[in-house]
């Protein structure tokens, strides 16, 4: 009898010491080794007006081919390389950045309804500083003369109007994130790293100069990217191309929205869902919990996924992925919604 109560004691022991364990992988805290600058303008990102995002000569605009969804918000990236040196493309993955390297991504839309009027309103920026092999989060938040931005802790919710590129009115809270928000998304173990400017998501055609070139190949010819000798490079879907097949949308979707929190490194790990495009379909979890992803892509409120960074539906990806559940047959069907 004794020794049925010591299995049973066992059996319950160990999954919460295996959580308790995790748990301290994921809840240290993460240390900056940089003080940030309180005003944007004092980093000299942009030339001339601030609120025409037009990079300073040392920085270079990126494109990626799969973006977030951040409330229909567009995005201007610029990444600033200290001076003589290079990314290095070593994997598909992210680059090797040098030391120094600061990364800036403003939010704003280029159609916003103010007081009966269609303006331009930039509304934030992220910034990624590399320094000492670490890297540093902060955000940004533009003031309503649009001419400068201040340094922010708490973040803050600002109510929008504005028309979407279908013509479409919306509205929403849009909620700008705390710098703890920035932590929880761009942590991996325990350091942060950068999440989009993976060079399977750089590798795509551009326009620069009214011409249409390889953006890779063009941060190679303007001396910011070294490529290793015999790298075989990928490219990522963009997950609005009508001429890409439903999962290989729904997978780049999923990577660029979801999995930096659900990896094996994110702060979901214990989700046990690992969402990376690069992860074999098997591995994934999709298929064990697609009715769990249909329920919180579609749900709104605390339940709502992704949890961070998105105040609204964002309509065209939930019809996306749900699309995609359909096709893999599933132990609950998936609802048209």
């Amino acid at each position: 009898m004794k020794k049925s109560y010591i299995v049973v004691f066992i059996m319950l022991l160990v999954p919460f010491l295996i959580i308790m364990l995790n748990n301290r992988r994921t809840n240290s805290v993460i240390e900056y080794n940089i003080i940030f600058k309180e005003k944007l303008s004092e980093y000299h990102f942009f030339e001339g007006p601030m609120l025409n995002l037009k990079p300073n000569t040392e920085a270079i605009t990126v494109e990626i081919a799969s973006t977030l969804f951040t409330d229909y918000a567009e995005k201007k990236r610029i990444v600033i390389l200290p001076h003589g040196q290079k990314m290095i493309a070593k994997t598909n993955g992210l680059p090797q950045f040098p030391d120094g390297t600061i990364i800036a991504k403003t939010f704003y839309y280029g159609s916003r309804l103010k007081n009966n009027k269609i303006i331009k309103s930039v509304l934030e920026t992220r910034v990624l500083i590399k320094y000492k092999a670490k890297w540093n989060a902060a955000v940004y938040i533009w003031n309503e003369l649009q001419n400068e931005a201040y340094l922010s802790q708490n973040g803050k919710t600002t109510p929008i109007t504005f028309i979407d590129k279908n013509g479409k009115k919306r509205a929403t809270n849009y909620v700008i994130p705390s710098r703890t928000d920035c932590i929880v998304c761009h942590r991996q173990d325990n350091e942060l790293l950068p999440i989009g400017l993976k060079i399977k998501n750089m590798n795509m055609d551009i326009n620069r100069n009214h011409e249409l070139v390889n953006q890779l190949e063009y941060l190679k010819q303007h001396n910011k990217l070294q490529i290793l000798p015999n790298e075989k490079l990928l490219s990522m879907t963009d997950y609005n191309d009508p001429s890409a097949t439903i999962e290989a949308k729904a997978r780049a979707y999923l990577n660029i929205n979801c999995a930096h929190c659900h990896n094996p490194q994110g702060i979901a790990y214990m989700a046990q869902m690992d969402l990376r495009a690069e992860t074999p379909f098997n591995n994934t979890g999709i298929w064990q919990k697609q009715g769990k992803i249909a329920m919180r892509i579609t749900a709104k409120g605390e339940l709502h996924m992704p949890k961070i960074g998105t105040s609204m539906s964002h309509d065209e990806g939930v019809h996306l992925i749900l699309e995609y559940l359909r096709t893999l047959g599933s132990k609950k069907a998936i609802k048209r919604q």
